[in-house]
């Protein structure tokens, strides 16, 4: 089964039962469950409405109506909002520079002539210097899915001697620590936790199944599971 027909057949089991998960597609399909997550945000790129509802009667559905996301904003929350984003532009490795942009020029369009005006006056009369920063990896958002499903992985990154190196691993999270992001990981081969560079990260991939329990460490208590630096 071809990536096409796995799309046309995801959207067939969600009209046959709205009360489908991703797991339960992952396994009817007979893949793993980010392969089902990458292939309905595709399926949503491409225009086909998908809305997931949580709880005991919850489930992927899918509807006809223009999935337009509002929130509402007072004028100094949506100063507050349009300055963060330009800041950001200046300073952030996170992976979404062209969103911000795009969300950036939504502000600039608003329908609201004197909130429009007070957003175009800071663009005008505030710059935020540009940092030779290096954007992160593409698989940014992947890692957050990785540390949902707490699947081994395989990791290839570069070590401090600039060779690669690949181990196992299940990711727990990702750390933000003085601007610099870290991916939080569980050594399979040592049985430690540690803290991986997300720039050194050159590709993750699955590696195998086997079930390894880490639920006991979170983003909140990583700390006292971190293995001794040498």
């Amino acid at each position: 089964m071809n990536k096409r027909e796995r799309q046309n057949r995801i959207i067939e089991l969600i009209q046959s039962n709205n009360q489908t998960s991703a797991s339960k597609l992952a396994q009817t399909l007979s893949v793993s469950k980010r392969t089902i997550l990458r292939d309905m945000a595709d399926l949503e790129n491409q225009g086909v409405k998908i809305v997931a509802k949580q709880g005991v009667r919850g489930g992927y559905q899918i509807t006809e109506t223009h999935n337009q996301y509002t929130m509402n904003f007072t004028e100094d929350q949506m100063i507050a909002l349009f300055l963060t984003l330009n800041e950001s532009q200046s300073y952030s490795t996170l992976p979404f520079k062209e969103d911000i942009k795009a969300i950036i020029k939504k502000c600039l369009n608003i329908p609201y002539t004197k909130l429009r005006n007070t957003l175009k006056r800071l663009d005008n009369y505030i710059k935020f210097e540009d940092h030779d920063e290096a954007l992160l990896p593409q698989f940014f958002t992947d890692i957050l899915i990785y540390s949902a499903e707490r699947n081994v992985m395989a990791v290839e990154h570069t070590t401090s001697d600039y060779d690669v190196q690949t181990e196992n691993v299940i990711f727990i999270g990702m750390l933000c620590q003085h601007g610099t992001w870290y991916a939080i990981i569980f050594e399979i081969g040592t049985g430690q936790t540690t803290m991986l560079p997300v720039s050194e990260i050159q590709d993750i991939a699955y590696s195998f199944q086997k079930t390894v329990q880490t639920h006991d460490i979170t983003m909140h208590n990583f700390e006292s599971f971190l293995k001794e630096v040498e």
